[in-house]
């Protein structure tokens, strides 16, 4: 593949979301090959870890300047009142889910890439979460938790892609202030530090989520399966001005304020 396209690609990756292929076969059986052993969900980790360092040793050889990474799959642990029990549980989840197959490849990605969706609120066990608001896959809509993850980024000195982050909301009545949210948090985190080089918003059009089907609608553009017309959704245009703007900007929030019901409080450009 890298010597046929090579000329039109900068930054490849290897592997999307490790610890969810992993888990879905392995601990959860929900995935072929549908079994249940830690041992082999270790092992498939280890493996992943291997393949993606030698897919970087070759492609650097055909392509020396090319930017390789992975996109993780990583959760905002949350570790609620900080009872002590808590955070002994948070810092195991973010050890074992968040940080430890970064840290087999480190030596081994110019960037990292973040696929985000979820906050675990942990208290006295997993998934605590309030769901004061959920998308249509009942996934608890918690933007703030963008920011805790971008920093704790910040650790490993590599550059950083959002290279997932949406939600399935068919009448788009949620993701016009969910991108805003989000996106003036990930402002905030530049502003502090984190080495954020790109988002991409899962996603552009509606699509085949690979183990649900049609239904759950993540576009920014709607599509009518039957006849493949595309309509741009409001928060299209939303993110079209806020990429204008280069930021969540007072101009965009006055322009959308009636779908974004923002609050002017994490504005960031």
């Amino acid at each position: 593949i890298v010597p046929e396209i090579k000329d039109y690609v900068d930054l490849w990756i290897t592997i999307n979301e490790p610890h969810v292929y992993a888990s879905q076969s392995y601990i959860t059986g929900a995935w072929p090959p549908q079994k249940k052993s830690f041992g082999a969900y270790a092992a498939v980790l280890r493996n992943l870890a291997k393949a993606h360092k030698r897919a970087f040793v070759a492609i650097k050889k055909l392509q020396p300047e090319a930017q390789i990474g992975i996109a993780k799959n990583n959760v905002h642990f949350e570790a609620y009142q900080q009872k002590p029990l808590n955070v002994l549980l948070k810092k195991t989840a973010d050890w074992w889910w968040n940080f430890s197959f970064l840290q087999r490849i480190r030596d081994h990605q110019d960037f990292i890439g973040l696929n985000h969706y979820f906050h675990n609120r942990i208290d006295g066990g997993f998934g605590r979460n309030a769901n004061a608001s959920v998308s249509d896959l009942n996934w608890e809509l918690y933007p703030e938790s963008i920011y805790t993850l971008l920093m704790d980024l910040r650790r490993y000195g590599k550059p950083i892609y959002i290279t997932e982050n949406g939600l399935a909301d068919a009448a788009d009545t949620k993701r016009p202030r969910f991108l805003a949210e989000t996106l003036g948090y990930v402002g905030r985190a530049i502003a502090d530090g984190a080495d954020v080089r790109g988002y991409l918003h899962w996603s552009l059009m509606d699509n085949f989520e690979w183990d649900k089907g049609f239904w759950p609608r993540f576009g920014l553009v709607e599509i009518d399966y039957k006849t493949l017309e595309r309509k741009p959704r409001h928060s299209a245009a939303l993110f079209k001005d806020i990429i204008a703007d280069g930021g969540v900007t007072e101009r965009v929030l006055s322009r959308h304020q009636q779908c974004c019901l923002w609050h002017g409080k994490y504005t960031a450009k």
